[in-house]
């Protein structure tokens, strides 16, 4: 077996005519053509692999956004005792400090707008030093100071026919409903 030969005459510029190269003509339009087919796949196939990645991207969004909303109501869930026992633990510690000045500024309005009025304080006898000495402060004229039932951790503050009443177990009663409904809540 012999290798076979090449033509050398194949590849010379003499040998147009006999199917050697096309024209520059026709091998621009061919380039052209062939450069736009080319071109034209090229955008096709990136756009297919954009929009392909765009619904991959589109599906992983959504897959990591079921798990934040499930990993935030796990928070929210595991939290809320804990929020539980801070109000139960600080609640009670601050709550004589906040009876004292919530009727400190109460007795400051009463007696700004009506200076006259009799005044009726019912509250612990645990707090009763606490609020003369409040209320002294204050130079109400006329304070009535009267006993609550015992284990009432409440102050009513009576002045004619109007009625306040201080209840810190009601506040925080209040914030653990708030954190109940952020428990619940998105």
């Amino acid at each position: 077996m012999s290798p076979a030969a090449l033509r050398l005459d194949s590849f010379s510029l003499g040998a147009a005519g006999a199917g050697g190269l096309a024209p520059a003509a026709e091998r621009e339009e061919a380039f052209q053509c062939g450069y736009e087919k080319g071109l034209a796949e090229g955008r096709e196939a990136s756009l297919d692999a954009l929009t392909q990645a765009l619904a991959d991207l589109r599906c992983d969004m959504r897959i990591g956004q079921e798990k934040e909303v499930a990993l935030r109501a796990e928070l929210r869930k595991a939290l809320a005792p804990v929020l539980h026992a801070l109000v139960d633990v600080l609640g009670p510690r601050s709550q004589r400090e906040r009876l004292r000045l919530a009727l400190a500024d109460e007795v400051a309005r009463i007696v700004e707008h009506a200076p006259d009025r009799a005044l009726v304080v019912r509250c612990p006898q645990d707090l009763q030093p606490d609020l003369a000495d409040c209320l002294g402060r204050g130079q109400f004229p006329q304070v009535r100071i009267e006993n609550l039932p015992p284990g009432r951790e409440m102050v009513e503050l009576v002045a004619g026919q109007g009625t306040i009443l201080f209840d810190p177990a009601a506040a925080c009663a209040e914030l653990k409903a708030i954190i109940d409904d952020i428990k619940t809540g998105d």
